[in-house]
């Protein structure tokens, strides 16, 4: 499917057929396109977990505040942030990492000296705010990507948000009951889940605001 027309085709899928498993090698691709995203300074904050027990998915169905369609899902895959990696010493990795690959030219010394200190490029410069909000950032990118390769293997998925976690603060007991059961470590958190499978609703366009209401030239409210 050409990139444009599948962008045009998205719809949020919240019924899937539940005699039609999702093929794995469908489910590789969709969770490939997440791993290949673009992120800031290389650091790729992510990490995808995918459940099919059943339990499970009821357990994080509750935490989603009761959303039906995460228990139904033949797939979700749960998204995590891994706030580690905006740590100087890991974000220092990753930029080396870009450097050595040819992609940035920079030197070790800029890198120490102006990058990690400087607060328009270094995250760790700010609080805890300013990390969940690049972290949540950068997933969405990700999942941004997961839904087009998703619909271009004849996938359905919904984007989950709605949750209890460390940012939203509620339902913390259930919460860590699930980090707890898939092994999810302290400096990484449970931020959305895809829910993931064959389409059984094709669901009408959601309206979206006129071009000329979110596109300038030059200066907001000059047209295009």
């Amino acid at each position: 499917m050409e990139t444009t027309e599948t962008i045009h085709k998205w719809r949020c899928i919240r019924r899937f057929k539940q005699d039609e498993p999702v093929p794995e090698e469908a489910l590789r691709k969709v969770l490939e396109a997440g791993r290949r995203t673009p992120s800031w300074e290389n650091v790729q904050p992510w990490h995808f977990i995918v459940i099919e027990d059943a339990e499970m998915k009821k357990k994080l169905a509750k935490l989603a505040a009761g959303q039906k369609q995460v228990a139904r899902a033949p797939v979700v895959i749960a998204v995590c942030g891994d706030i580690s990696v905006w740590d100087k010493p890991k974000n220092r990795e990753a930029l080396l990492e870009l450097a050595e690959a040819g992609v940035i030219k920079v030197t070790k010394e800029i890198i120490d000296n102006v990058v990690l200190k400087d607060p328009v490029f270094c995250v760790a410069e700010h609080g805890p705010a300013m990390i969940l909000s690049r972290t949540f950032e950068q997933l969405g990118i990700a999942y941004g990507f997961m839904g087009i390769e998703a619909l271009n293997q004849g996938l359905g998925m919904c984007i989950i948000g709605a949750l209890g976690n460390e940012a939203t603060g509620v339902q913390r007991e259930l919460y860590e009951e699930i980090k707890s059961a898939l092994c999810i470590p302290e400096k990484m958190y449970l931020l959305t889940l895809l829910t993931l499978g064959i389409p059984d609703e094709s669901p009408n366009a959601r309206p979206r605001k006129d071009f000329d209401k979110i596109v300038s030239r030059g200066k907001v409210g000059q047209k295009f």
